[in-house]
Parts: C-alpha cells; sequence; structure tokens
C-alpha cells in the first residue's frame, strides 16, 4: 500500500529509508575481520496485480482569515458568551460566532473627537459654498444691471446725445461687473472644493470610527483570539483568527503516474483518523497543472461538507485508492534498500562488483516511484531478478568492500 503526505513523496521516500536503515544497525550486519561490511543482498521483485494506494491529506477549513483592526488603540471591549460552567467570559477558540457580530471594541474616544473636528471643518465649508454662491448672485445681478446701463448709453452715445466721458464711465462700470461675476465664479468653485475635501476628511474620519469594532464577515468558528481588554493593537496586528469549517478542504499528492486516477468532480470516500469507524465523502476540486518544484508532485484539493462541524482543521485524513492493473511489470525492492545521496540529491542502491580479488558496494542510480507496504517501487536503473544490497544499504558508500551473509 502507497502512502503519500502532503509535503511531497521523494522526501517521505528519504525518511523512510533512513529510518529503516536507523533500525538495521542492531542487527548483524557489521565489518568482519577483513574490514569488508557484512550484508544481505535481495532480489528486485516484478509484478503486474493492481495495487491499492492510500494518500493522506490534512483537513484545512474552507476559508481561514486573521482579522485585524485598521486603527490603533487600547481594547475596551471583547464580545462575551457563556461558558458551560455557566460563567460569562470573552469568547474562547471553539466559539461559534455570526457574520456581524462585534468581536471586539478600541476605544472610540480619539476617533469620535476627529469625527467631531471634521464635521465642524465640513459644515463651515459648506456654508462657506452658500456664502460664495450668495455673493456670485450679488455680482451677476450687478453685472445685469451694468448691461442695461452700459446698453442705453451706448444707444444715446450713437445718436451723439451725450459726452464721451459718459459713455467711458459705463463701460468701465461694465467691465467691472464682469470682473466681479469671475471673481465670485472663482471663488463659489474654490469653496466647493474645499468643501469636497471637507467632506472627504469627515468620512475618513467616520471610517476610522467605524474601525474601532471589529466584525465578524461571516459565520465561522474561532480557532484563536489573541487580545484581552487592555491590550494596544496596532493596525494589521492580528486580533482573531476565524475560520469557516462548513466544509472544509483536504489537500494531498500525488505523483505523475497516478494522475489519471483523479478527476474534478469525482467523488472520493475518506476516513478520518480520529472517525476511524464512519466513512466520509468528498469532491475534487482541483487538481493542480503544474508539479510542486521540489516534490515533483501534483496537489489535489478534496472538499468535504462538514454541516455538523465534526471535522476540525488539522485533522488527518485518508484517501484509498485502487489503480487500474500495470500493463508492464512494476519492479519493487525493500525500503531499506534505496539509500538518498543528499549531495547529489539522488537516490541509489548498491548492486556488486569485483575488483582487485574483492568484492565491492557498486551504486546505482534508480528512479523511484510510489510506496508499496514496506517496499518501494522502481521506475527506472534496475532489472526484474537483479540482485541488490538489502540490509545494510545505508551503511555503505560507494567502493566499500563487502560480504553476503545469509
Amino acid at each position: 500500500m502507497t502512502r503519500h503526505r502532503g509535503r511531497g513523496w521523494t522526501r517521505l521516500l528519504a525518511a523512510a529509508a533512513a529510518v529503516l536503515a536507523c533500525g538495521c544497525t542492531g542487527r548483524a550486519v557489521q565489518d568482519d575481520a577483513s574490514g569488508a561490511r557484512a550484508v544481505r543482498l535481495v532480489t528486485v521483485e516484478s509484478s503486474t496485480s493492481a495495487e491499492s494506494t492510500t494518500y493522506s491529506a490534512v483537513i484545512a477549513p474552507d476559508v481561514q482569515v486573521d482579522l485585524a483592526f485598521r486603527v490603533a488603540g487600547y481594547i475596551v471591549d471583547i464580545l462575551r458568551a457563556k461558558g458551560v460552567d455557566g460563567r460569562v467570559r470573552a469568547l474562547e477558540p471553539g466559539a461559534v460566532v455570526a457574520r456581524g457580530a462585534t468581536l471586539a471594541r478600541v476605544r472610540p474616544t480619539d476617533y469620535q473627537a476627529v469625527v467631531d473636528k471634521a464635521q465642524g471643518s465640513r459644515d463651515e465649508a459648506t456654508a462657506g459654498v452658500a456664502a460664495a454662491e450668495a455673493t456670485l448672485a450679488e455680482a451677476q445681478a450687478g453685472f445685469t444691471q451694468a448691461e442695461l446701463d452700459f446698453g442705453r448709453i451706448s444707444t444715446l452715445w450713437q445718436q451723439e446725445s451725450i459726452a464721451k466721458p459718459a459713455y467711458d464711465g459705463a463701460k468701465a462700470r461694465l467691465d467691472a461687473a464682469r470682473a466681479k461675476v469671475d471673481a465670485a465664479t472663482a471663488g463659489v468653485a474654490a469653496a466647493k472644493q474645499r468643501a469636497t475635501a471637507a467632506a472627504a476628511q469627515a468620512r475618513e474620519a467616520e471610517i476610522a470610527l467605524n474601525d474601532t469594532e471589529l466584525h465578524a464577515p461571516f459565520d465561522a468558528i474561532l480557532l484563536e483570539r489573541r487580545v484581552d481588554i487592555g491590550t494596544l493593537v496596532s493596525p494589521a496586528m492580528p486580533a482573531f483568527t476565524i475560520a469557516d469549517l462548513r466544509q472544509i478542504k483536504a489537500r494531498f499528492s500525488a505523483p505523475d503516474t497516478a494522475l489519471h486516477l483523479f478527476r474534478e468532480g469525482q467523488v472520493l470516500p475518506l476516513t478520518v483518523d480520529a472517525f476511524a469507524n464512519e466513512p466520509f465523502q468528498g469532491r475534487v476540486l482541483s487538481v493542480a497543472p503544474a508539479a510542486d518544484p521540489k516534490s515533483r508532485s501534483f496537489e489535489i484539493t478534496v472538499a468535504i461538507d462538514n454541516p455538523a462541524l465534526k471535522l476540525r482543521s488539522g485533522m488527518i485524513a485518508s484517501i484509498r485508492l485502487t489503480g487500474e492493473p500495470a500493463d508492464r511489470p512494476r519492479l519493487r525492492i525493500p525500503i531499506d534498500a534505496l539509500v538518498h545521496d543528499p549531495t547529489r540529491d539522488r537516490y541509489l542502491v548498491y548492486g556488486l562488483d569485483e575488483k582487485g580479488g574483492r568484492t565491492i558496494a557498486k551504486p546505482l542510480d534508480v528512479r523511484p516511484g510510489p510506496f508499496l507496504g514496506n517496499q518501494v517501487s522502481v521506475v527506472e536503473g534496475l532489472t526484474a531478478g537483479q540482485r541488490i544490497v538489502g540490509t545494510g544499504a545505508n551503511l555503505l558508500r560507494p567502493g566499500d568492500a563487502v560480504k553476503e551473509v545469509p
């Protein structure tokens, strides 16, 4: 049975090989008197039967967010609820919170003062607009009268009924009235700009005041509370962590050779370690379009309905799939025969070679596949029936003298 962890099956291979190798150090695999290492050989096996593969996944919430204040200040109130002991206390992890609930408040007095000041400036600017508009109306009336006067004077001037100074005076009064209108119009525009800026400042102050309260954005479970009454918070400092657990996700990784077994929308059976005898179902939500560059595996996300909130974040789920019979034999070797070379980031096994009348360990590069119980499949590098070092492989170095023991 193959078991893949979300951190990448290649790292598990290395860890498993190392652990099994460590378990072998207490056996009778030691250097003999001639300095040759005693090893046990195994034969590379071959099989075409379908194998059951179990993928391990960590359960995570559908949505999880850290909630933080946008303003700084001292916490003066935290949402309280009655506990199982009958006492009313601040919310503790595991509490259910409703959408829109006020989780905590920052002292609002400083922000209320800013709002009052900004609203006063806004009202003053609004009054300034009204005054500027009144000035404009007065200037426009003066301009209208100046136009009428100039029209009459112009007619008399054309009839040569008045002197030139009278005409010039009427023309000057018209120009002055026009200038007053232009100035008053500019004054109204400036007053409106001041009013717009003052209104924006008032809105910003009101937003800051509203931000002294922290609300739950959706129905959720409280995962963590990081503040108490009297805590000084700063903007963006996480105060609460909440999660929507009505639907959860399980993520696991699969190698490219197993991708054909998964498709979006596919229903998968699951088991959860915390509820060993209870079956669950999930639906494939997504299959990663690209492999993780480190593990070379593809992440698969499964959505699971959780209306009773029985499943919690961090639980381990197992997804078991039976693959198709192989169209060609699969090679298998014991896990403790596989060696990870961290310096060159490669996997190898040891065969035997003769040199100078001695039997020595010869490294053979291999590409491992999935786990098969206490064995691991080998994609390339070996042939069926080949003899390799099993027990003691992790104690060897290339070129070490070896001696086979029963």
